[in-house]
């Protein structure tokens, strides 16, 4: 296995600006591939480096996005680590709120996000547990489960 660090990570880490939905892509490829794949953002966004380093969009003269650019404010993981934990925070409501979601896999929401990290926990442990998806398949359930609780991309 190869080391990851913040040189050879490209993964860009999307949070809802209400921090109800964050999404992990690979790189920006992947995030400018979001269009050709029929998904549309939901609402207001905001993409971060897998360091804490927000990023800011470029647009092309087409006023579409065409790359992600280090923004001049310095990192902050612990700030991105809350935001996550807000994120988890209001999946695990809308999974309790709503059984019928948990209750056809026979399980609970309590079960599904036993292994999320909760406050005091590091950037890259949340990261880590955030719902897997990847362009051709649809994705675990928690991944689902953050579509569906109100904030789709």
């Amino acid at each position: 296995m190869t080391d990851v660090t913040a040189d050879t990570d490209r993964r860009i880490l999307l949070i809802a600006a209400d921090n109800t939905f964050a999404h992990l892509y690979g790189d920006i490829a992947a995030v400018l591939a979001e269009p050709e794949q029929g998904d549309r953002f939901g609402g207001a966004v905001e993409f971060f480096h897998t360091d804490g380093q927000r990023l800011a969009p470029f647009f092309g003269t087409d006023w579409r996005m065409a790359d992600l650019q280090p923004s001049a404010e310095p990192a902050d993981p612990d700030e991105l680590c809350r935001r996550l934990e807000a994120v988890f925070d209001h999946l695990e409501r809308y999974l309790k709120d709503h059984p019928e979601l948990t209750d056809r896999f026979r399980t609970t929401a309590e079960k599904l996000l036993a292994d999320v990290p909760r406050s005091g926990g590091t950037l890259q442990e949340a990261i880590h547990a955030l719902p897997w998806h990847m362009h051709g398949n649809s994705g675990n359930f928690l991944h689902n489960a953050m579509h569906a609780a109100g904030w789709a991309h």
